[in-house]
């Protein structure tokens, strides 16, 4: 109350002085005259001696006592979701029990390491975010069929879906993939479209000791010039339908920009952190097309000399 006081009387005030000025300009002015002009003067100091602020009350500065608007107003941006929010939806499918299953990707799918997302709905429609959720891929090539490596996915809460990775080995060229997600036991069957990678992010090498591994590369959203964060995946073929992941590798890494012939320096080779993934880092010094060169020791011995992976930004 005490600030509406002082506001207010320093408005009347600000009048006042204006009206004793004004009476004495028109002192000697005849009676009519005078009224007319202390008549227009007056309304015109009333208006000018209104507070000035921000009349908007959408605004972030709006204030209550102003009583003319002086152009001060400013507004909240509006808030831009990230892409990777919006998941491009692969298909809906439903099981047995009428529960309903939609399959997501950050992207259209294509051969390498693939992010996917699932949500689940009941009969009655309510999200299940409890279920034990399997991916079971399957690439039937005419004379074989096989699987592909997968991180089954767990409920992520914070963006109500299960989230789980799934690395084609190939694409949809080499024959026809479907892959049922498993809820409960219940699967929901896919028709899965799968393009061809425009660079080598995934590949397959036989090793010195028998074994043939699958190594993947983890694409970011964007590489950029400069340092990059590096994670490689190595998965171990023990049959057809089988791709665990392999933790008992320790890798040397070079990077090559293969149109200039160098490498770059900063480098740290991937270490193993679990599940088959390797950490590390990787110094992009200029834009262009690159060579993933990696060393692969398993256990102390050298098992390939140069398995690759290439990529282009």
């Amino acid at each position: 109350m005490g600030t509406t006081y002082r506001s207010n009387y320093s408005e009347w005030r600000c009048c006042l002085k204006r009206y004793a000025g004004i009476w004495r300009s028109l002192s000697n002015s005849k009676k009519m005259k005078k009224v007319i002009l202390i008549s227009l003067i007056g309304i015109i100091g009333l208006a000018s001696c209104k507070k000035e602020g921000c009349t908007d009350e959408t605004a972030q500065n709006y204030s209550e006592s102003a009583q003319k608007d002086d152009g001060s107003c400013t507004y909240a941006a509006t808030p831009t979701e990230p892409s990777s929010t919006h998941p491009v939806l692969i298909g809906t499918a439903t099981t047995s029990q009428n529960e309903t299953v939609s399959l997501y990707a950050d992207a259209a799918l294509s051969s390498g390491y693939s992010r996917m997302y699932v949500k689940v709905t009941d009969a009655s429609g309510t999200a299940m975010t409890n279920s034990t959720i399997t991916f079971a891929p399957l690439m039937d090539m005419g004379a074989m069929v096989h699987t592909t490596p997968v991180e089954n996915p767990v409920y992520n809460a914070s963006t109500e879906r299960y989230e789980g990775v799934v690395v084609f080995i190939m694409s949809s060229m080499a024959g026809t993939w479907t892959m049922d997600v498993v809820v409960d036991g219940n699967p929901a069957s896919f028709n899965l479209t799968v393009a061809e990678s425009p660079t080598k992010v995934v590949g397959s090498y036989l090793g010195d000791d028998g074994n043939t591994y699958f190594v993947s590369v983890e694409r970011p959203e964007n590489w950029v010039v400069g340092m990059n964060d590096l994670e490689i995946l190595i998965h171990r073929r023990d049959n057809m339908m089988s791709f665990p992941a392999d933790d008992d590798f320790d890798i040397v890494f070079v990077p090559e920009m293969v149109s200039m012939g160098h490498s770059s320096t900063g480098n740290i080779s991937p270490v193993n952190v679990g599940n088959g993934h390797y950490n590390g880092d990787v110094n992009l010094s200029m834009a262009g097309d690159w060579r993933f060169h990696l060393e692969l020791w398993k256990n102390g011995t050298l098992v390939h000399t140069d398995a690759f992976l290439d990529i282009l930004f």
